[in-house]
């Protein structure tokens, strides 16, 4: 079977398709409904499909969702991140590669910043003819960022709540807002206004 990744994919309310780019460097269209395991696919899935021709053009379809296959796998070395501009570099075997936090992987359902000196295993992907590292993975931290959730929570000093200045309380001059008038409508304080 024939190998590739998403390229894109629109959802129900955008069409419900999407494209493949395969090994040979081809793109080709796939429907929704040919995605095996019923989950909408994501940018950079590596998928496993055949490929077929409907309409006299060729498409996926029987498409699967698979890991990254090893020959595509990288490994490297996080050179520097940004928190606030939220991307990065990974120096490998090829140089340096660009990464964005979007595209780095959940650990057990929370996002982590990548830290300088964090190992990481990715794939290369494109976008506007560029390369950028895709499913970034963190296998690893620095020594010096060795600590667990409890840990790194529990260092934390908690921000005291700020106290609120007390203003002080105003009799109220108006006699609409007097306890009395809550218990008579609108109407009535009208007329009683209009006879004073």
């Amino acid at each position: 079977m024939p190998i590739g990744r998403v390229k894109f994919f629109k959802n129900k309310d955008e069409g419900f398709w999407g494209i493949i780019i395969c090994n040979d460097g081809r793109d080709l269209f796939f429907h929704g409904s040919e995605v095996q395991d019923g989950a909408e696919p994501v940018r950079d899935q590596w998928v496993d499909f055949v490929e077929d021709v409907r309409n006299g053009k060729p498409q996926a379809i029987s498409v699967v969702p698979i890991e990254c296959p090893p020959e595509f796998q990288c490994r490297g070395i996080v050179t520097r991140f940004g928190p606030v501009q939220k991307f990065g570099f990974i120096k490998y075997e090829k140089g340096e590669i660009f990464f964005h936090i979007s595209d780095v992987q959940l650990i057990n359902g929370i996002e982590y910043f990548p830290v300088k000196g964090c190992t990481v295993d990715f794939h290369i992907s494109q976008k506007s003819n560029k390369d950028l590292a895709a499913n970034v993975k963190i296998t690893g931290w620095p020594p010096e960022c060795k600590q667990t959730i409890e840990e790194y929570f529990l260092a934390v000093e908690p921000e005291s709540e700020p106290q609120l200045e007390l203003a002080p309380v105003v009799e109220s001059q108006s006699e609409l807002l007097k306890p009395d008038s809550k218990k008579k409508t609108l109407f009535q304080l009208i007329q009683e206004r209009k006879r004073l």
